[in-house]
């Protein structure tokens, strides 16, 4: 019998799972951060970036070695097929990276709740690791303005990566619980116990 509990966070980009997790991580629960793996398997020197040039271009590369981010953004999203050329070099070792977090927390920790914050959980099938999956979803003009404001782009790049996701039913159709990220603070909050109460206490 499994002794912890992992809830696999979803949605489009700007719909508003930043603010979810850190409310689940007062919570109690422990996070992880498909963003931030996903930055660290493309660090400087490793077999993922290389790959990357290979798919994207050298140039994507900085004279330090270091990746340009943006332009393989601009390059990786602007179609639906870059953007899954990007997740086929990126998700085997986020996944084992998943794996190797999961079984270090559950090791440590008593019956824990394990928030797996991943937009491309559902694309990437990591979604077979998770006792629940919960969909964040919200307007398409609030998470425009969240992502101009965000990431600092023009609207037409986030309009650009807005259009290389999946639309909001194919978050929605396999969740266990939606979550509107498109209200206040506290409307937001009520959400997130009702979810922590039902799928991690229920």
């Amino acid at each position: 019998m499994r002794n912890y509990t992992v809830i696999g966070l979803t949605g489009p980009t700007g719909a508003g799972k930043s603010t979810i997790t850190v409310m689940l991580q007062k919570k109690g629960c422990y996070i992880i951060d498909a963003d931030l793996l996903g930055r660290k398997a493309l660090e400087k020197g490793s077999m993922c970036l290389e790959q990357a040039c290979t798919f994207f271009g050298s140039d994507i590369i900085n004279a330090d070695g270091s990746l340009n981010r943006q332009l393989l953004a601009k390059r990786a999203f602007s179609t639906a097929e870059s953007t899954q050329q990007l997740n086929d070099i990126t998700h085997p070792w986020i996944c084992m990276q998943v794996l190797k977090k999961i079984d270090k927390i559950r090791s440590e920790v008593e019956n824990p709740v394990i928030v797996f914050d991943a937009a491309v959980l559902l694309e990437s099938h990591m979604d077979i690791i998770c006792d629940y999956v919960a969909a964040v979803v919200a307007p398409l003009e609030v998470r425009m303005e969240r992502i101009i404001k965000r990431d600092g782009i023009t609207e037409e790049n986030a309009k650009i990566r807005m259009n290389a996701q999946n639309p909001q039913e194919f978050y929605t159709a396999p969740a266990d619980y939606v979550i509107n990220g498109a209200g206040s603070l506290e409307e937001i909050q009520k959400e997130v116990d009702s979810l922590f109460n039902r799928l991690c206490r229920g």
